[in-house]
């Protein structure tokens, strides 16, 4: 009799740690989405800023100056966090290892703020011959302010390396706070000192404030403020990224965990840590050669290479949106605890944690992928139809995101597998099917990128992620065995099912209101916002009410934790 019930207590035990997992895991997601969205919010004032105060030369040379910056970060450490910097800092996450993880900690920021020194030099003297091809059409005076803000935004390095080698480590001690709201910080330098270097430049130029700030003004004296306060967004682009890694110091400190003068290379998690980056470091120059392939197949697109270059980045913009919130959010969240039961061996755990990412990921990938589907016309009417962006430019805009969106269910998924595999040390994996799925994408992109034009692209880029997604769950499951199919398809069809009736309701509204309420009209700004809210709004609320009556466990577990926030219980 006893022995039952030590095996039922047992299996209660574990159940309710099983549940109090999941929940530390959607409320992980929860907060690096709240993050992701407040950076996503700064970064649409950041691209407002850009567009009207520093309209022309000004805005397009900051843009271009930024592209070489971001790309060596990304080589040099920002590639790293996921692949090779969280799994390694798990591994030596333990209370009682926190001497052994700050030397490891302290190592790498060593050896990044070395390599972002050497950088910063490299960028200084090399700049004027990276950027001839992509200033081709510039003016004299663009390029010769491109090649400046290059060499100030260049500083930006050293904060950027200390914020993805931190944000990597309070992401694996479970800290996710301040590494996911850390990242507006970047948008806020920009703003905050380019909207005062303008100020000032103005001032010092005797050009009127009011003409500075006036949407499309374009006489020299602007045009001349504009170029000299220019210099101040790439300051205040250093200095965001600096702010970055300052906010997050208070949390070394909580984590008992201290900054050192070391350079242990020899140390077996260093070397773990370079092994499991190299594939990912290849993977990244391989991305950049595709994305090359991208901009030449982009120029030879019928009905003008330059609209359908500004088309294909809207869509990029809008469907990058819920990937920030969902995608990379739940990544983020899930990659400690799959690492922690890969190095416990524990198959079972792993699978359901990947089990619920997955799920969760579906829950609200579909309804946003239906949404932008269905909503597209009003949504790139709202954001992009202004000045010179006309009826073709959102037509062009909305077939781009029509394409786009096709493969934001498998974008969830994708970045999910991705995780699983590089909590199980594997990161050639992922890489190697990376360059298998330029393959899908060439499929789609070279016979009808010439004919149908720019949608073949987008849709290339969409059967790229596709495959790249289904390829990997093929080989996690020859891996580790079944992921839990019977769960996973179960699921999926509640959500599918209530997704198609989201969309029914969604499109009907997007059809009925404008052609009969002239409040809805989409002729004009007011009643293209009503529109979206309205039929966004409505269909939303049947997606998850549908959702809830069909029982899906995800479901019920966000909104336990809603209802434990509001009411004060943690």
């Amino acid at each position: 009799m006893s022995d039952g019930l030590e095996v039922v207590e047992s299996r209660v035990e574990a159940a309710a740690q099983e549940g109090a997992g999941k929940r530390r895991i959607l409320a992980t997601a929860g907060i690096i989405a709240a993050g992701q969205l407040l950076s996503s919010v700064l970064g649409f004032v950041r691209i407002t800023i850009l567009n009207i105060i520093f309209y022309g030369d000004a805005s397009g040379a900051f843009v271009t100056a930024l592209r070489p910056i971001q790309q060596v970060s990304d080589l040099l450490v920002g590639g790293s966090v996921s692949g090779a910097l969280i799994p390694t800092f798990v591994d030596h996450s333990a209370p009682e290892q926190r001497r052994d993880l700050s030397r490891i900690y302290s190592t790498v920021v060593n050896l990044v703020l070395l390599l972002m020194a050497l950088a910063v030099v490299l960028l200084f003297f090399i700049t004027p011959a990276l950027l001839p091809f992509e200033t081709l059409k510039f003016s004299p005076a663009a390029k010769e302010l491109t090649v400046l803000l290059v060499r100030i935004g260049a500083l930006a390095l050293f904060g950027l390396g200390l914020y993805a080698t931190t944000s990597a480590l309070l992401y694996a001690l479970k800290r996710p706070a301040l590494p996911a709201f850390a990242t507006g910080l970047q948008h806020i330098g920009v703003i905050a000192f380019g909207v005062a270097g303008v100020l000032v430049a103005a001032r010092q130029l005797n050009v009127p404030i009011e003409l500075v700030l006036r949407p499309g003004a374009a006489t020299p004296a602007v045009e001349a403020a504009r170029i000299q306060g220019a210099k101040a967004l790439a300051v205040g682009f250093a200095a965001g990224a600096l702010g970055e890694f300052l906010l997050m110091a208070p949390g070394l400190r909580r984590a008992a965990l201290v900054w050192r003068p070391v350079l242990d290379l020899r140390s077996p998690a260093i070397r773990q840590i370079l092994r499991l980056y190299a594939p990912i470091a290849a993977g990244l120059v391989i991305s950049v050669l595709y994305q090359n392939l991208d901009v030449a197949l982009i120029g030879r697109t019928p009905g003008g290479a330059a609209e359908n270059a500004t088309a294909l980045q809207s869509g990029t913009v809008l469907t990058q949106f819920p990937v920030g919130l969902v995608a990379a959010a739940l990544s983020f969240a899930v990659l400690p605890p799959l690492t922690a039961a890969a190095n416990r061996a524990d198959t079972e755990d792993f699978k359901r944690t990947l089990r619920l990412g997955i799920r969760l990921g579906l829950l609200l990938m579909v309804p946003a992928a239906v949404g932008l589907l269905v909503l597209r016309y009003p949504i790139v009417e709202l954001l992009f139809q202004h000045g010179s962006c006309g009826a073709d430019c959102t037509h062009r805009n909305a077939l781009a995101v029509q394409n786009y969106a096709y493969e934001l269910p498998f974008i969830a998924l994708d970045q999910l597998l991705i995780a699983a595999f590089y909590a199980r040390k594997n990161t050639l994996t992922p890489v190697i099917i990376g360059v298998v799925s330029i393959f899908f994408y060439a499929a789609v992109a070279l016979p009808f990128g010439g004919s149908i034009g720019m949608p073949a692209l987008a849709f290339a880029d969409t059967a790229k992620n596709t495959s790249h997604a289904l390829i990997l769950f093929a080989l996690l499951t020859l891996a580790i065995g079944n992921l839990g199919m019977r769960d996973l398809l179960g699921g999926t069809g509640r959500i599918v099912l209530a997704a198609l009736a989201m969309a029914v309701v969604a499109g009907l509204a997007v059809t009925l209101l404008p052609a009969h309420v002239a409040a809805f009209s989409l002729d004009h700004t007011s009643g293209q916002a009503l529109t979206l809210l309205v039929a966004g709004g409505v269909s939303a609320l049947v997606y998850f009410t549908l959702v809830a009556l069909l029982g899906v466990e995800e479901l019920r577990l966000v909104g336990g934790i809603v209802r434990a926030r509001l009411g004060g219980r943690r």
